[in-house]
């Protein structure tokens, strides 16, 4: 009946601890930890990681006067956890110092520790570590059948709730992989048509703010479908990754840089006036014209607009980038019609 009873207080313990995930991991290990070393009557308990042969201890719970702390690191076979991880199932021990196989084991001979009983945490059938406690004093009574079952209560949460995090982990990281495609240009991995407006409309709000000037440019390679017709379809390819990176390479790390589409990439320059979007620009078309990608040299032409925050704040969000865009677009036709390799600027009057 006594069995009964603390087998029901260990489910309903356990039970408190794991529903609150309001409580952090952190601190539910450390709660269950704390748990079992009053369930077992022990000093230290232990929640360990195993690489290769390395015992990290990860969470530990133990007594003002042991050295021991999350992060360490110790020999696997200098542990009793090595004899944890060879049996594959829990291991109770209530006086190490005299038992026939474990007394001149090196963990004893190192720590000393008298009574253990530890349990294999593993992921998907994989080992990951340990959970064990122990004391430098002997058992004073047999580990029971209701002891080796608290243990692996609390190591079977242990392992869902690691597995879970895991999975968690993986889902927001697949998740950000899956958004940075989405705002990417799969050709020249720099952003694309959709990762424009998400990044201008947000620093047009850091523009409009702060009152600063700003510039916004489209470039376009100067006569492209004659090199796809002249050199086919992977050249033009490695045409526009070999102009992207170029752009990106002389452009400052707050500008921003996109294929707008086909031949086309949008510049955003904040914090700059026409003489800096003129400077900047003239770098970017003197350095794509050293590429050395055809037998003639590739030229872009580049249309700019630049304002300030006054012109901005009256307009809707999506409003003030497309007639940002627009304008840039109207110069550079006009850079188009003065015939090409060249910068102009649009006329706000």
């Amino acid at each position: 009946m006594e069995a009964v009873s603390n087998g029901e207080k260990v489910i309903r313990r356990l039970y408190e601890i794991t529903k609150n995930y309001d409580l952090g991991f952190e601190t539910q290990i450390e709660q269950i930890l704390k748990m079992g070393l009053e369930r077992f009557n022990l000093d230290i308990a232990i929640l360990s990681k195993i690489d290769n042969n390395r015992y990290v201890i990860k969470h530990c719970v133990v007594p003002a006067d042991v050295e021991l702390v999350s992060g360490v690191e110790l020999d696997l076979d200098t542990t009793y956890c090595h004899i944890t991880c060879q049996a594959n199932s829990p291991i109770a021990l209530e006086y190490v110092g005299k038992h026939d196989q474990y007394a001149s084991h090196p963990a004893y001979q190192s720590f000393g520790l008298e009574s253990y009983i530890g349990m294999p945490i593993k992921l998907n059938g994989k080992l990951y570590g340990t959970l064990n406690f122990s004391s430098p004093t002997p058992y004073d009574r047999k580990f029971a059948a209701v002891d080796i079952d608290a243990i692996q209560l609390m190591a079977s949460w242990i392992e869902v709730e690691i597995i879970r995090r895991n999975q968690e982990k993986r889902l927001i990281d697949l998740n950000l992989a899956l958004e940075k495609k989405a705002y990417e240009d799969s050709l020249t991995l720099i952003p694309n048509r959709r990762a424009v407006f998400k990044h201008i409309n947000a620093d047009l709000n850091r523009v409009s703010r702060e009152k600063s000037n700003a510039a916004l440019a489209i470039i376009d390679i100067d006569l492209f479908k004659n090199i796809n017709d002249t050199y086919g379809h992977k050249k033009g390819d490695e045409v526009l990754i070999k102009v992207a990176e170029s752009i990106d390479n002389d452009i400052r790390d707050y500008d921003f840089v996109a294929r707008f589409g086909g031949e086309e990439f949008l510049l955003w320059l904040p914090n700059c006036d026409m003489s800096i979007a003129t400077m900047v620009c003239d770098r970017i078309r003197h350095n794509i014209e050293a590429l050395s990608l055809c037998e003639t040299p590739i030229t872009i032409s580049i249309g700019i607009t630049c304002f300030g925050a006054d012109m901005i704040q009256k307009k809707q969000a999506k409003e003030r980038v497309d007639e940002l865009i627009l304008q840039a677009d109207k110069a550079l036709y006009k850079a188009k019609d003065a015939g090409r390799n060249c910068i102009k600027f649009y006329d706000i009057a």
